[in-house]
C-alpha cells in the first residue's frame, strides 16, 4: 500500500473480521493466545503499519505491552524494546485515564505523545472496557499525518468490546479453575488433617502405653483398678473413631474424654502426674458444641513435652467458661515439684506436628477461625515458672 494512500476498510474486510469473530475466538483458553490473535487475526485486516495490545499491570499504575504487529513484533511472540506507559501519561495513558477513545490527525500537535519505536504521525486509541473498567488500549500508530478516521475508532472500539468479552470469559474460567484446584487442595489438606487427627488419638505410642499400663496393674492382680481402666480405655477409642469425620463435638463430651485421658496417663506416670478439670455444671446441661480433635490434642502435646523436660511432678489445671458465642479453655501446666516425687520418666515421643500447627492447619482447612496465646507465667501455688495456653473454641451450634 502507498503510504500517502489512505487505506478504505471494504466490505470484504469487515465481512473477515466478523467471520473470524464467530468462528476461531471461543476456542482460544488463554489471555496471551487471545491478545496475539487480536492483533494477528483481526487488526492485521485492516492492512495497519503496526498495532499494540496493552493491559494494566497488576497496581494499575501502568500500561505493559502484551502483543504487537509490526515492526515490534519478534520472532516467537517476542516483543522488541517493550515499553511501560505510566497511566495518564501519553496517548494510550490519557485514554486509560479518560475511558475514552482518542484519535490523533497529527502528533506533532500533541505535546504529550510518547514516541515509542519510531516516531510516526498519527494515532489512534481506544479503550478496553472490562465491568466499566479500563483494563487496556488497543493503539496504532502511522506514519501518514491524518491517516486513521473515525470509522476505525467505530471498528476499534467494536473489536475492544468483543475482545473484552472473550478477556471475561477467560478469566472467568481461570478463576474457576483456580476455585476447583484450591478445593482439590484443601479436600487434600482435610483428608491429611483426618489422619493426622486419627494418627494423634490413637498412635501405637499411646495405644502400647495405655495398655502396658491396665497389663501392670493386671500383674499385680489389682483386678478392681485393671478393669476400671481398661473400660476407660473402651470408652476413649471409642469416641476417638465416632468423632473422627464429624467437625463438631459435644463440649461435656469433649471434657469427659480428655478427663479419660488424664485418668488413663495418671495410671501411667502415678503420683508424678496431678489434674485437676474446673468447669460450670451447667455445660452437662447445655448442648453446647465446639470443633472436634482440638482439645485432646492440645492436652497430649503439651503433657508429653513437659513430661519429658521436667525435674519434678507435673501438675495441670484445665478451667473452661463461655460467653455467648465463644468458649474459652484455659491450661495451667507447671514442671515444678517436691524432691521426693522426683522419678525417673518412662520416655515418651512428642506428636509430629505441635498443637500450634494443628490448629492452624485446621484454621486453613474449616471455617473456625479458632484463637489461641500461650507463654509462661508464675503458677498459682508458688513462683515456680508455669506454661499457660488460652484457647478460643467458637460455638458452633446453629
Amino acid at each position: 500500500m502507498n503510504p500517502t494512500e489512505v487505506h478504505i476498510i471494504t466490505p470484504k474486510e469487515l465481512e473477515e473480521i466478523l467471520l473470524h469473530f464467530s468462528q476461531s475466538m471461543t476456542e482460544i483458553d488463554s489471555e496471551e493466545d487471545l491478545l496475539w490473535d487480536l492483533v494477528g487475526n483481526c487488526i492485521s485486516k485492516l492492512n495497519f503499519e503496526d498495532a499494540v495490545v496493552y493491559l494494566l499491570d497488576e497496581s494499575g499504575e501502568f500500561l505493559e505491552q502484551k502483543a504487537t504487529l509490526g515492526p515490534k513484533s519478534g520472532k516467537n511472540r517476542e516483543i522488541i524494546q517493550a515499553i511501560r506507559v505510566p497511566v495518564g501519561k501519553g496517548v494510550t495513558g490519557k485514554v486509560v485515564k479518560t475511558g475514552l477513545p482518542l484519535l490523533i490527525p497529527d502528533t506533532r500537535q500533541f505535546p504529550d505523545y510518547i514516541p515509542d519505536d519510531q516516531f510516526r504521525l498519527s494515532e489512534v486509541a481506544v479503550p478496553i472496557l472490562l465491568e466499566g473498567k479500563v483494563i487496556g488500549v488497543i493503539d496504532s500508530e502511522n506514519s501518514q499525518a491524518d491517516f486513521f478516521t473515525e470509522l476505525h475508532v467505530r471498528i476499534l472500539n467494536a473489536v475492544a468490546s468483543i475482545y473484552s468479552g472473550q478477556i471475561a470469559r477467560i478469566r472467568a474460567e481461570k478463576r474457576l479453575k483456580e476455585k476447583q484446584e484450591k478445593l482439590l487442595e484443601l479436600q487434600k489438606r482435610n483428608y491429611q488433617f483426618q489422619l493426622e487427627a486419627l494418627s494423634a488419638q490413637l498412635s501405637p505410642h499411646f495405644v502400647f502405653n495405655s495398655l502396658n499400663s491396665i497389663q501392670n496393674q493386671i500383674f499385680r492382680d489389682d483386678k478392681e483398678s485393671s478393669l476400671r481402666f481398661l473400660s476407660i480405655f473402651a470408652k476413649l477409642l471409642r469416641y476417638f473413631l465416632s468423632q473422627l469425620h464429624l467437625e463438631k463435638a459435644a463440649l461435656a463430651e469433649e471434657i469427659q474424654m480428655i478427663t479419660w485421658y488424664l485418668q488413663l496417663q495418671k495410671l501411667r506416670y502415678g503420683e508424678i502426674l496431678q489434674f485437676e478439670i474446673i468447669t460450670d455444671e451447667a455445660f452437662s446441661q447445655e448442648r453446647i458444641r465446639i470443633p472436634s480433635m482440638v482439645i485432646q490434642n492440645l492436652i497430649e502435646n503439651l503433657l508429653e513435652e513437659q513430661i519429658q523436660s521436667a525435674n519434678g511432678a507435673i501438675s495441670v489445671q484445665i478451667s473452661f467458661g463461655k460467653n455467648q458465642e465463644e468458649v474459652s479453655m484455659n491450661v495451667l501446666i507447671n514442671q515444678a515439684g517436691p524432691a521426693n516425687s522426683r522419678q525417673k520418666r518412662p520416655t515418651g515421643k512428642l506428636p509430629a506436628r505441635t498443637w500450634e500447627e494443628f490448629v492452624q492447619l485446621m484454621n486453613e482447612i474449616k471455617p473456625f477461625h479458632i484463637d489461641f496465646e500461650s507463654g509462661e507465667k508464675p503458677c498459682l501455688q508458688n513462683e515456680s515458672p508455669c506454661k499457660y495456653v488460652n484457647l478460643i473454641l467458637p460455638i458452633l451450634n446453629e
